[in-house]
Formats: C-alpha cells, structure tokens, sequence
C-alpha cells in the first residue's frame, strides 16, 4: 500500500507543529493516530490514508463518532487497530474502511513481543502506527509529532471536558502512563526496526525527543502541504455514541476510582 511512497507516520506531540520545511510534501502518504481530529489547524493536510486508534475501548465508540462527525473536514481513507475491542467498536462507522493491522513479517511480530515481555508494557500509539505502515509496506517513515510524552503538556491540543474527565488527573500535562508505556520500550521498537535495514526512519523536525536516534530528513523539492487553520475545529469527544452517552462512563469511571481508593485504604480506616 505504502511501497513507493514517503510515509509520514504523526502523533499529536507539540513537534508537530515544529515540523521542518521542505520534510514533508504533499503528496506524502500520511498515517495520523488517536484524537488528530482536535487539531486546531491542519498540520498534515486534510488527507488521512491511515488512521491509528488504540486506547480504552471503552472511550474508542465516541472516539470514532467524534471522527464520524469531522468526515466532511478529513479525507479519511482507512483506518486500523491492534486491539480487537477498539476494531468492534469502530465498525458501526468506519467498517468500510478497516484495514486489519498486520507486521511485516513475523520476525518483528515475535521481535515486539520479546521487547514487551522485557518492558512489561505497552508502546505508544505513535509506534503502533509506524508498526502498521512498516506492515503496509512502507520503505521510508518520517515521523511528526512523536515526542514520547517528554516535556511538558502531552498534546498540541489542549484536551476538553469529557477528554479530561476521563484522563487520570493530571495526565495531560504530564508524562507517560507508567503504569502502561515506558519510552525506552518504544525506542527500542523503532531501534530494532532500524537495525532490520528494510526501513529509512527519520524525523521531520529539528528538536525531538528522538533527535539522539532518528536523523533529521532532508528537505524535498515539491508541493507543500496545506497547513491551514481549521474553522470549526472540534473540541471534545461526542457526548453520545449510538445509545451510549459517555456521562456513562465517566460515572462508571469515578464509580471505580472510589472503589480502588477504598481498596487501597482498607477496612475500618
């Protein structure tokens, strides 16, 4: 899908909107990932070959409404998931357009296995996604916007009231979820798929939290993107998706937290 093109692979880090000029063009193919659609300007263009979602599947069913909703804004062409809950979830809306996530081969399947098992836990979505284009065939991945959560707020975005209410407190403006991510897995990711040789991997703006691993792309002769301010840009995931309102789930949400804080406390405390 992506052999002979230059694929750009953008997570919603704050480099995304330091990308250098000349890095990416036009006719790039573009890889976005969970919540572009709050961009306040069209950093990448309004075309999206692929899309990356992952996260809570039970946050993703208003994710994709969200996405839904903005489909007259974005030239969505597909999307895809590692997690089978999130790809039930976004059939009501996308089924026409989900492409199944599959690794280039199975050495760097077993290969991101292995280095999960050391880690015990999870990569971004940012590297998810530059797995899925490797695996859609992609030969040279620029990436825009991975900053690996280090330094300061996560989002170029600044995340609205349902996004925030079901966030851990704090956690848009701090690092990663420790409990989930650690930086050094994916780095270690995007390491073994440069030692593989099957992949040009470079980063598309001159400070980076992976400046220390991926070399800066040269600049291009060609068309330039149309980075434009959106006029409506959406803030928020949707209040409902289908019968479900997310009021729902941010009670089950705070339901849980108290349930945990009187774990933690115990009896007769």
């Amino acid at each position: 899908m992506f052999e002979d093109r230059v694929c750009v692979v953008a997570g919603n880090g704050h480099s995304l909107g330091c990308i250098a000029p000349g890095r990416v063009l036009a006719g790039d193919a573009v890889l976005r990932t969970n919540n572009f659609f709050f961009e306040q300007e069209f950093h990448l263009g309004r075309r999206v070959d692929m899309a990356y979602i992952a996260g809570d599947p039970r946050v993703a069913p208003f994710m994709f409404e969200t996405l839904h909703r903005c489909r007259d804004e974005y030239d969505i062409r597909g999307w895809t998931s590692h997690n089978p809950k999130v790809v039930k979830a976004g059939m009501r809306r996308f089924r026409d357009l989900y492409h199944p996530l599959r690794f280039r081969d199975t050495a760097v399947e077993r290969g991101v296995e292995a280095l999960m098992a050391r880690y015990q836990r999870k990569p971004m979505s940012g590297t998810y996604a530059v797995l899925a284009a490797h695996g859609l065939g992609a030969r040279h991945v620029l990436v825009a916007g991975m900053d690996l959560y280090s330094g300061g707020a996560r989002y170029l975005f600044t995340p609205g009231r349902h996004h925030r209410a079901l966030m851990q407190p704090g956690m848009a403006a701090s690092g990663p979820d420790a409990h989930l991510h650690n930086p050094d897995l994916d780095r270690a990711i995007l390491e073994m798929l440069l030692a593989r040789g099957d992949l040009r991997l470079e980063r598309t703006a001159a400070q980076s939290a992976l400046a220390d691993l991926l070399p800066l792309a040269a600049a291009r002769e060609g068309a330039a993107l149309d980075s434009r301010p959106r006029a409506n840009p959406v803030d928020d995931w949707a209040g409902w998706a289908g019968v479900y309102p997310i009021a729902l789930l941010k009670l089950l949400r705070r339901g849980a937290a108290l349930r945990r804080g009187l774990f933690r406390r115990g009896p007769g405390r």
